[in-house]
């Protein structure tokens, strides 16, 4: 069994370096008579996305991660955008059917210039195009945490990629990746993903997934005793690191699942767990209030 346990483990950290992102473009609340130009642009970016090598480690289709990103058009004006991005991700569960939310995220200020039939191409090492560095960032956020919730710090090399897109792009003129602008923004969401006064959010990540819901249909209370400590952990970090943008993060993912994990199964003394989530995450309060 535990060899079993530790090739799952091992086969997971490698299938999880692959992405498969489906990105739909919405320009409804754009006054065009010709919408050309946006059906081009979610073709390419799906092609751009599908094509680029992220990572060295090649996967089948079935272990690749699983990502939705839908860019909202509000304005176009002189191949000029201004947008906002709702990304998601999942990943499957051990030893079930089930695939748990890793990111949900909704970022405001995805403006980008793009000319219609542009070249889409990523460098790593030099500056790109406003749009490619928007969507490689977010990339390499998605590889990141889901490589957190298989390995310990598994993301580095992810979350170091995508602290080299934002100092790159320091120079671009669109908002949402320097230091001075919301405190929400691009720069310091990856700067609490990969720093060492955020590093309990990580292994909270690590916590919650490898050593709770991925136990759940072999040690269900083991599992959840893991998930309990993991929010004990977020809990620790917000009270020292007040209104964090990963404890957000985390939430705005994993709220529904909480609470349905504890509304069900084995008997758990959720007394701990629901004051720590009301502390936590006060936001979720009415949902908190559902688990029993």
């Amino acid at each position: 069994m535990h060899k079993l346990l530790l090739f799952f483990i091992v086969s997971s950290i490698s299938f999880a370096q692959v992405i498969d992102c489906k990105i739909n473009v919405n320009a409804d609340l754009v006054d065009q008579t010709n919408s050309q130009i946006f059906e081009t642009l979610e073709q390419e970016l799906n092609e751009f996305v599908s094509s680029t090598k992220w990572v060295d480690i090649r996967a089948e289709d079935y272990n690749k991660i699983n990502c939705t990103m839908l860019i909202t058009i509000q304005n176009y004006n002189n191949n000029e955008f201004q947008a906002n991005l709702q990304i998601q991700s999942s990943r499957p569960v051990f030893g079930s059917t089930y695939e748990t939310p890793l990111l949900n995220r909704k970022d405001d200020d995805f403006n980008f210039n793009y000319q219609e039939f542009e070249s889409l191409n990523f460098n790593p090492n030099s500056t790109n195009t406003s749009l490619v560095s928007l969507i490689s960032y977010y990339v390499y956020v998605t590889l990141g945490i889901d490589a957190d919730s298989f390995s310990l710090n598994g993301g580095d090399a992810y979350f170091n990629q995508a602290r080299k897109i934002v100092d790159l792009s320091q120079s671009n003129r669109f908002s949402g990746w320097k230091q001075s602008e919301k405190r929400t923004n691009r720069y310091w969401l990856i700067d609490q993903l990969s720093t060492n006064p955020f590093s309990l959010f990580r292994q909270a990540i690590y916590d919650y997934h490898l050593n709770g819901l991925d136990v759940m249909s072999s040690q269900p209370e083991a599992g959840k005793q893991a998930i309990a400590k993991s929010v004990s952990d977020l809990k620790t970090l917000s009270d020292s690191r007040p209104n964090s943008l990963v404890a957000q993060l985390f939430f705005d993912a994993k709220a529904d699942e909480i609470v349905q994990i504890f509304s069900g199964g084995p008997s758990f003394d959720t007394s701990q767990l629901v004051d720590d989530l009301n502390r936590v995450a006060p936001f979720f309060t009415a949902k908190w209030s559902q688990i029993q």
